[in-house]
């Protein structure tokens, strides 16, 4: 019978890369190999392909396959070759246009601009201080589950369960446009993703009523008025920014939310969300002061409540808080860390929910997408059944102390 299979010939060739006068010696150049596949006259195919030797060289491999299909010869053939490149330690070159920097510069191209500059900038940190240096020169058919779940661990030793999500969420959102794009990735999703527990979450800080009345007090003008719809309304800082005095309707009592401003650009845009998109009912208390505002209120080309000296701009949030709220804080001896616009905000659903507003009432009024977020972040209340039975469990402490002294004394 005919020897379909010789024995593989294994040749000995100088070393790829040239004998160092080092304490290392030749070292081969690992490059990611394709190997070659022969067909002999008798039919049977040869995968042909390099392994390195102990001694620092290269050494040719010729392997029979046997007869085959050719299609069957080429998928042996690179399961072998994908054993030896992984043996080796040789990653495949990344085809031009298909590496995680190029899926980068498409988003930024075509995804950046829809967006809000706020959210630009979030991302753009991402990719600047965490996404870019791990992955910019990969493959984006090699960026799976296990190397975002070992860069996710990873980050949560340095950074919040928050910030983690929101980088890995940089992340997907690049991987899902490259998808649409019919580059090649390598379908890793966002729920395939383990974060942790959540025992690290931020708590953000909020004013209780007091502290909103007694900051509202002290505060001048136009401060004061700002301070109050703050707290009146629960908007967002750049909403507070960008009203304008057609956006308050005294008489069917609402005021009209559909714009915002940026915090470093100040550029009006759309607001945050489409659920932001709204009119917010006046409470009787702020129509008063609005009106008395409007009375020494400055016009100015936009009509912005809240405008620059010069009338073109919206007011910067920083300096609001820097020249309005810090000085006030400060003296009040409320803590200054991390403090606020968005702590009216927070005050405000807490007292809401605090007063047992119905959860739809409470999600409408902060313009929530969904309950769950709602409930999870803007509401720091202690429920008032929780609050019931510790009172009287303070009630027996004296109870208590009584009876144990009885104890005492009996012995």
């Amino acid at each position: 019978m005919e020897n379909l299979c010789q024995t593989p010939a294994e040749t000995n060739i100088t070393p790829a890369t040239p004998t160092s006068t080092g304490k290392r010696g030749p070292v081969p150049r690992r490059r990611f190999q394709k190997g070659t596949l022969i067909q002999a006259p008798n039919g049977s195919y040869f995968s042909m392909y390099y392994i390195d030797g102990p001694d620092g060289t290269t050494k040719q491999v010729k392997k029979c396959l046997g007869k085959m299909s050719e299609r069957a010869a080429q998928r042996e053939h690179a399961r072998i070759l994908e054993e030896v490149n992984l043996k080796r330690g040789s990653i495949a070159p990344v085809p031009k246009g298909q590496s995680f920097a190029d899926a980068v510069d498409k988003w930024r191209a075509a995804i950046a601009p829809n967006l809000s500059p706020a959210t630009v900038r979030q991302r753009e940190s991402h990719f600047r201080a965490h996404i870019l240096p791990r992955f910019k020169h990969l493959g984006l058919h090699e960026i799976g589950v296990h190397e975002l779940q070992s860069f996710a661990t990873e980050l949560r030793q340095s950074v919040s369960r928050n910030t983690t999500i929101g980088v890995l969420c940089t992340v997907f959102g690049v991987l899902e446009y490259a998808e649409r794009c019919k580059m090649k990735v390598s379908g890793v999703k966002p729920g395939d993703i383990e974060y942790g527990s959540r025992t690290d979450e931020y708590e953000a800080p909020f004013f209780t009523r007091e502290q909103a009345i007694d900051i509202i007090t002290l505060a001048r003008e136009p401060f004061k008025t700002l301070f109050t719809l703050a707290w009146s309304t629960g908007m967002r800082a750049g909403e507070l920014m960008a009203l304008t005095v057609d956006d308050l309707n005294f008489t069917n009592k609402t005021i009209r939310i559909n714009k915002a401003a940026d915090d470093n650009t100040r550029i009006v845009r759309q607001p945050k969300t489409k659920c932001s998109n709204t009119s917010l009912p006046m409470p009787s208390s702020l129509e008063p002061v609005l009106r008395n505002y409007l009375m020494h209120w400055k016009p100015n080309p936009s009509g912005f409540l809240f405008a620059t000296r010069n009338g073109l701009r919206p007011r910067s949030r920083d300096n609001v808080v820097r020249a309005g709220l810090k000085p006030i804080l400060k003296k009040l001896g409320i803590p200054l860390n991390d403090v606020g616009l968005h702590a009216f905000r927070h005050g405000l659903a807490t007292q809401l929910c605090e007063a047992s507003v119905p959860i739809t009432v409470l999600k409408n009024q902060m313009r929530h997408s969904n309950v769950a977020t709602t409930l999870r972040i803007y509401t720091h209340a202690i429920p008032q059944s929780q609050r019931d039975a510790m009172e009287v469990a303070a009630k027996l402490q004296p109870l208590l102390g009584s009876i144990t002294l009885l104890k005492t004394g009996s012995k």
